[in-house]
């Protein structure tokens, strides 16, 4: 499904609806990390400079989007990158089940422009709890579902290949600036067969990040990221990002 069939409406229907009124909130951020991983894969081999721009409504509908750097197929052969951006579209709806409990679903847009056999579509739905401890702690699970996922291999018969990818994680608050986030997610589905050349496995991946708060909307990230998959090594990454309001 190409993105002028459904998230282009979508996202040009939602903004004439609500007009970006007064009960909205449009934030940005910018930043440039160490090396950009995706659950658990290697996206550029180096650094990254990444952006996103938000725009959410009080009635819990949003929709963004966010753009990368990529480096990780080289079509010829030839050593040259030949994909080098990734311009992602997201649009979805968030509320709360009870003071502690709620929910989040919405529709993922994977953005190739210059390799758009890649381009895929997922939807996703989780839910967040948020526990009254000592330290602050949310934890939260989401899946994520595509019947045909192209950007991890594209399908050479044009045939659908599901692909499932569920994740866990925490978000413990150790002071007002200091967040611990311990992650692990599992990807599976028709896509992650080997039989097919080149394809992938199943596979696990896992990360704990450091995230510190500064001052004026800056703040730095310091994570260790691992996959169990062979010639995928982990990784020590450093992110830092300013984040903005408009």
């Amino acid at each position: 499904m190409q993105f002028s069939q459904f998230v282009k409406p979508a996202v040009l229907a939602f903004i004439s609806v609500y007009s970006l009124s007064t009960h909205a909130g449009l934030t940005g951020n910018v930043g440039v990390v160490s090396d950009y991983y995706a659950r658990g894969l290697d996206q550029t081999g180096g650094v990254s400079v990444q952006g996103s721009i938000d725009y959410s409504h009080s009635s819990g509908f949003y929709l963004g989007s966010f753009a990368s750097n990529v480096k990780w197929y080289d079509k010829t052969g030839d050593g040259v990158n030949d994909s080098d951006i990734e311009w992602d579209f997201y649009t979805g709806y968030n509320s709360k089940l009870s003071d502690n409990l709620g929910f989040d679903v919405g529709l993922y847009f994977l953005n190739y422009p210059n390799q758009t056999k890649f381009n895929t579509i997922e939807g996703y739905a989780s839910l967040n709890y948020a526990l009254a401890t000592k330290y602050p702690t949310v934890v939260s699970a989401k899946v994520n579902y595509t019947p045909d996922r192209n950007a991890y291999l594209p399908d050479p018969k044009n045939q659908d290949e599901s692909a499932w990818y569920v994740t866990t994680q925490a978000d413990i608050k150790l002071k007002t600036d200091l967040t611990l986030t311990p992650q692990v997610g599992y990807a599976f589905g028709d896509t992650f067969d080997q039989k097919r050349i080149g394809g992938l496995d199943e596979f696990l991946n896992y990360s704990i990040s450091l995230t510190k708060s500064f001052n004026d909307g800056f703040s730095a990230k310091f994570s260790y990221v691992g996959v169990d998959l062979d010639k995928h090594d982990n990784k020590v990454i450093l992110a830092l990002n300013k984040s903005f309001s408009f």
